[in-house]
């Protein structure tokens, strides 16, 4: 079974409004269905991989749950200004092997958010609207280690204007009456994001289109583990980033990316962007403050613009490093 998806708010920045609708605080994290069986829980992602050995804590709180139970949630981690941040929990996300993952717990652990229920006992009750799913979960034992229940607001707009002051992703709103729709994206959830940035480190680089000579666009990912690397970490990959530098800041860049070529990818796991074979990689020595509007399942950055070039940061201390100030 995969997630039911949202669709984004037909105005930007502004949630539907209505009687009809609730909202959630959209969460940055990994998606994940957890599925209780008598051998224990299985947690999958949005395109139903196994990623139970990745979050360990979870795993173990979920302990005396009902066996036959399926609910819809995100895994959330903290970052350094104690907001869910997408990469705070980057690092744990291709995590498979169980000894790495629980040290990983341990130093930095994260939170099941449960928001939807599928099955109880069992039973299938997708097509029961939304108000007796969110019933069914209310009776759930959820206040457990490493778990949580989302809250509900009446007030899209009032929780838009407070997710967007505290730093956290957006807003999820959805109508009362809808049904769970497993794997289909439906105008009965709307999501309406803010954009958020992140400090990536440059891995490599690929010619634009007829030009082998100019900058197209920038390979770009996370330190692996900045507590355990030195100056040239290896990388989380998270796509290519195109745009946002004016042409003279690209010449300069490249002139700068051509002295620190590598013959290959410094990130793992290797992209697997069909671009890849274009691609020149590089040492991992420079950051940038990149914009983005979401993490899709993989971890690629989508619609991803870059904000400025971050020479003031050291790569290994990407992922915590603060931010410039946020333009309209």
């Amino acid at each position: 079974m995969r997630p039911m998806l949202a669709t984004p708010s037909r105005t930007p920045g502004v949630p539907p409004s209505g009687p009809g609708w609730v909202h959630e605080v959209k969460w940055d994290g990994i998606r994940a269905l957890a599925e209780t069986r008598a051998d224990g829980i299985r947690l999958l992602n949005r395109t139903e991989g196994d990623i139970t050995v990745a979050y360990p804590e979870v795993a173990a709180g979920a302990a005396g749950l009902p066996d036959g139970l399926v609910v819809d949630g995100e895994v959330v981690a903290l970052g350094p200004d104690g907001t869910p941040s997408f990469h705070a929990i980057m690092p744990r996300m291709h995590v498979r092997d169980a000894a790495r993952a629980a040290r990983w717990a341990a130093e930095r652990p994260v939170t099941f958010v449960v928001f939807d229920v599928l099955r109880v006992g069992g039973q299938d009750v997708t097509a029961r609207p939304w108000t007796e799913r969110r019933a069914l979960l209310e009776r759930l034992d959820l206040d457990r280690p490493a778990w949580r229940r989302s809250e509900t607001f009446d007030d899209g707009d009032a929780l838009a204007r407070f997710t967007r002051k505290a730093g956290l992703e957006g807003v999820m709103s959805k109508r009362r009456d809808s049904p769970y729709l497993p794997g289909h994206r439906s105008e009965a959830w709307v999501k309406t994001p803010h954009r958020s940035e992140l400090v990536a480190v440059i891995g490599g680089w690929l010619p634009e289109s007829g030009n082998l000579h100019a900058l197209g666009a920038l390979w770009v990912g996370q330190p692996a583990d900045e507590a355990t690397f030195d100056s040239r970490p290896v990388l989380y990959p998270m796509g290519r980033v195109g745009s946002g530098l004016g042409r003279g800041e690209r010449d300069t860049l490249l002139a700068v990316l051509r002295d620190t070529e590598r013959p290959t990818p410094p990130f793992d796991p290797r992209p697997t962007d069909p671009m890849a074979r274009r691609a020149r990689w590089v040492e991992p020595m420079l950051c940038v403050q990149v914009r983005y509007l979401e993490v899709t399942p993989d971890g690629a950055l989508r619609q991803p613009v870059l904000r400025a070039l971050r020479p003031d940061v050291s790569p290994v201390h990407a992922a915590t490093a603060a931010l410039l100030p946020t333009a309209p």
